[in-house]
C-alpha cells in the first residue's frame, strides 16, 4: 500500500489503478525527464511504487518497457491523423496539439525521442523515422488526395507542404517547452498550426 504522506498530489492510490498503466505513466514522466539512457528500471519501480521484480513481470526488460511508451504513445496521437479530407485533417492535427499542451511530459518525451533516436544505435531510432514517415506521407497524401477531390489545385507541392507542417509542430513543441519565444508571448501550439493551415489554403486551396 502506498503511504499517502508520500504520494505525490494528484496520483492515483497505488491500489486503485491497474499497475502496467501506472508503470506506464511513471515510465513516461522518467524517460521525458531525464531520456532512455539516464532512466533505469529501478527509477521506475520506485517512482510507480512497485519492486522492480513487479516491473519485469509486465515489462521483461528496459527495452521492452520503452518500446511500450512509444506504442502508448502512438495509440495516443495517431487516430487524429488519418481520416478526413486534407483541411480536416489539418484541423485535427491542430487539436491534436491543443491536447498535447495539456500534457507536457509526453511533449517532453516527444522531444527527447526526437534528439535522442537521430542516433542509429538509439531504441527510439526506428520509431523516429516511422513517426516521420506517417506523419508526412499521411499528410502528402491528404494533399494528393484534395487535388482527385478538387479540393486542392493541382500545382500544389504535396510533398513539400506536409514536411512544413510536420516541422513547424516540432519546432512549435521546442519553443512551447521552453515556456514562451522572444518577447514573452506564450507559445499556442494548436493556433500556430491553424495559421499555416490558413496560409496554405488561400495559397493552394480550389
Amino acid at each position: 500500500m502506498v503511504d499517502e504522506q508520500v504520494r505525490r498530489p494528484g496520483r492515483p492510490r497505488a491500489g486503485g489503478e491497474d499497475k502496467r498503466e501506472r508503470i506506464l505513466s511513471e515510465a513516461v514522466r522518467l524517460f521525458a525527464r531525464s531520456g532512455y539512457a539516464a532512466t533505469s528500471l529501478s527509477d521506475v519501480a520506485k517512482a510507480a511504487h512497485i519492486s522492480k521484480a513487479g516491473l519485469l513481470h509486465h515489462f521483461s526488460s528496459k527495452h521492452a518497457l520503452f518500446s511500450a511508451v512509444l506504442e502508448h504513445r502512438d495509440s495516443v496521437d495517431l487516430p487524429a491523423m488519418d481520416s478526413g479530407n486534407i483541411w480536416d485533417l489539418l484541423a485535427s492535427f491542430a487539436d491534436l496539439m491543443d491536447r498535447n499542451g495539456q500534457t507536457p511530459s509526453m511533449v517532453g518525451l516527444y522531444m527527447v525521442m526526437a534528439v535522442d533516436g537521430t542516433s542509429a544505435d538509439h531504441p527510439a531510432h526506428r520509431w523516429l523515422l516511422q513517426h516521420f514517415e506517417h506523419a508526412v506521407l499521411n499528410l502528402e497524401r491528404a494533399f494528393e488526395q484534395g487535388k482527385t477531390d478538387g479540393l486542392v489545385h493541382p500545382d500544389a507541392p504535396s510533398l513539400t507542404l506536409a514536411r512544413s507542417v510536420v516541422a513547424l509542430a516540432d519546432g512549435i513543441q521546442l519553443q512551447w517547452l521552453c515556456e514562451g519565444v522572444p518577447g514573452g508571448e506564450p507559445v499556442q501550439m494548436g493556433d500556430q498550426i491553424r495559421q499555416m493551415a490558413e496560409l496554405i489554403r488561400a495559397r493552394w486551396a480550389m
